[in-house]
């Protein structure tokens, strides 16, 4: 039978198979107007029926474009978030190494603080040795005795310095640290150093074999009873000026007996020497006693010449 609302060809059924209208003519309408309304009105519901299922199809699929569009954005976001990162961890970077450099010099600092004070106490420890028997101490010492030899004439060198600038500050002297100081030290230091090269030179002359660090060590172990002369006159110089004096003088005495001592520790007088022991030490101490005077003189006239200045202290 012939659907009369959407012309669908069906069989003995009741109902149309398409449309679903009633086939029996109790509800079918004979106006063609009318048929072709409810045709109009089916194909309509079909289509929008369609439509629907597409659209709700559509919606459930992912947005490339938005997607392709928006992507760049959080990833330059990312960038620049990791550049701004970057520099913002450059300081702290910089700031790991000024601590770590910081750390470092500190060790190195306490490093070198400790090896000081290891030496200092290696130091006094040998310097109350040899103060109770100086000559004794000298015959036994070696080659890693020179540093203490060394320390000790920088000790010397340092008192009679600081001896002279406090006998002259007391005066009223001002402004005298560099002739009342440095002057002494450096000609403090060059009496040493010549004491030393002097009894290296006889022993050379004599054709003495010997070790000069050995040499050094037993010209420091000598002066050790000279540092407790000049301590003890660089504390009476506030007291007696004469006392300290007399100090100052025996300190020097005792450099030409250390000089001396070191000489005849050793064999002198062979047959091969070129010159008789007797003129060699004649002459070295001739040679400090005046390298010790002028020097001495010197720094002693640079700072006593004001007061006996007839136009008095400029």
């Amino acid at each position: 039978m012939k659907c009369q609302v959407c012309n669908h060809e069906n069989g003995d059924a009741q109902f149309c198979e398409k449309c679903g209208s009633n086939l029996t003519g109790t509800h079918a309408s004979s106006d063609p107007a009318d048929s072709v309304t409810r045709t109009d009105s089916a194909s309509a519901d079909s289509e929008y029926t369609h439509w629907s299922s597409s659209k709700e199809s559509a919606s459930h699929q992912p947005e490339p474009t938005r997607s392709s569009s928006v992507s760049p954005v959080p990833s330059l976001v990312k960038e620049t978030t990791t550049v701004n990162s970057n520099n913002n961890n450059a300081p702290d970077h910089d700031t790991n190494q000024g601590s770590a450099g910081n750390q470092w010099n500190n060790f190195v600092q306490n490093e070198k603080v400790q090896q000081a004070k290891e030496v200092s106490k290696q130091y006094l420890s040998y310097f109350l040795s040899v103060l109770a028997r100086p000559y004794q101490s000298m015959k036994t010492v070696g080659e890693q005795h020179a540093l203490h030899g060394w320390l000790t004439m920088a000790l010397f060198a340092v008192l009679t310095s600081t001896y002279v600038l406090i006998f002259f500050g007391s005066l009223g002297a001002e402004g005298i640290f560099i002739s009342g100081f440095l002057r002494p030290l450096l000609f403090s230091a060059i009496i040493l150093v010549a004491a030393a090269a002097l009894i290296y030179g006889v022993l050379k002359l004599e054709r003495i074999t010997f070790r000069p660090k050995i040499l050094i060590a037993q010209f420091g172990t000598l002066l050790v009873p000279a540092i407790v002369t000049l301590l003890l006159a660089n504390l009476m110089v506030v007291i007696s000026y004469s006392f300290a004096n007399s100090l100052l003088v025996v300190s020097y005495i005792i450099v030409f007996v250390a000089m001396n001592t070191v000489l005849f520790h050793h064999p002198l007088n062979r047959t091969k020497a070129a010159i008789d022991s007797t003129y060699s030490i004649l002459i070295v101490n001739a040679l400090l006693v005046y390298l010790t005077y002028r020097l001495l003189y010197s720094v002693i006239v640079g700072l006593a010449g004001p007061f006996f200045s007839p136009f008095g202290r400029l």
